[in-house]
């Protein structure tokens, strides 16, 4: 597929006007082939996910503490549906974390939930504005995702202390400490917060690295970079179709060893996982992506949260 579908500016990322329906499909982007692949694909999607939701009803009216471990099994196959769904196929390398770690990954898009969302019982940290994601929003609630809010300090360190309590009741949890999605050409500071929950929980950080290495069969480039990862400001919707149409995607985990407890400090603790994570994905410790998701814009080395 030659690229990515044009988008409607009035769609920001998260939902299609009315009018802006028509503007995700234009000639010469995509064969009429693919765009029915897309569409099959992600009805069926939303459709097993809802049935996973049905499946693990109980799991989700477990009252909080306990929901979160209860209901990591669902997430983790929801996340194999949703791979399924968009034709990745995961290569693993490495052994996969225990039970009740917290498992930081450099992040490139939406694609890493499901790429490393179902290969073990997880739940997942995330950042507050996912919750009004069209479908994945209301997803991610109902899987007891934790919303991490960076912009309110006070927000923020309740969303680590349930991430704290989670990991105490055995979840592994995954976190993306970059804050942002990236074009996966480096990667960036890792906020130190979500390690503070390592810190107080006493459990195992385990670094993973997530590569993507093919689409459609071949390998992916700078130049089609882009259809798999989402940042950029992209909207999202118009990317999500456009994913979907591809025959497969190539992906590849990495996990390294765990970092164990009893840990210094969230610092100490951040800038070894990040050294971690660097190694499993090949890049030098100085190098940053070119292009970073909406919220790195702005962002500076200072910022914790």
């Amino acid at each position: 597929m030659g690229g990515k579908w044009p988008s409607h500016p009035a769609d920001l990322g998260l939902a299609a006007s009315r009018a802006g329906w028509a503007g995700l499909w234009y000639k010469g982007a995509v064969t009429a082939a693919e765009r029915f692949r897309s569409l099959w694909r992600l009805q069926w999607f939303v459709i097993g996910s809802w049935l996973v939701v049905a499946s693990g009803l109980h799991a989700v009216l477990t009252p909080f503490p306990r929901r979160w471990r209860r209901t990591a099994p669902y997430i983790a196959r929801w996340a194999r549906l949703g791979a399924r769904c968009l034709g990745v196929r995961v290569e693993v390398d490495g052994e996969l974390p225990s039970a009740g770690s917290l498992v930081v990954a450099n992040h490139q898009g939406y694609a890493d939930i499901v790429t490393i969302g179902g290969l073990f019982p997880c739940i997942f940290a995330a950042r507050h504005d996912m919750r009004r994601w069209p479908v994945f929003g209301s997803l991610a609630a109902s899987g007891a995702t934790i919303f991490i809010n960076r912009e309110n300090r006070r927000a923020g360190y309740r969303g680590v202390g349930q991430v704290t309590a989670a990991l105490r009741q055995g979840a592994t949890v995954i976190a993306f400490p970059e804050g942002t999605s990236t074009d996966g050409t480096g990667i960036l500071t890792f906020r130190t917060g979500i390690f503070q929950a390592a810190v107080e929980a006493a459990v195992p950080v385990v670094p993973a690295a997530i590569q993507y290495l093919t689409l459609d069969d071949a390998p992916l480039t700078e130049a089609t970079r882009h259809e798999v990862g989402w940042y950029d400001n992209e909207p999202f919707l118009a990317h999500l179709l456009n994913l979907a149409a591809h025959r497969r995607i190539g992906a590849r985990v990495r996990f390294g060893l765990p970092l164990e407890p009893p840990h210094q400090d969230r610092r100490t603790l951040a800038a070894a996982a990040e050294a971690a994570v660097r190694g499993l994905y090949g890049v030098a410790a100085e190098a940053r992506p070119t292009r970073v998701g909406r919220g790195g814009r702005g962002r500076t080395e200072g910022q914790n949260q």
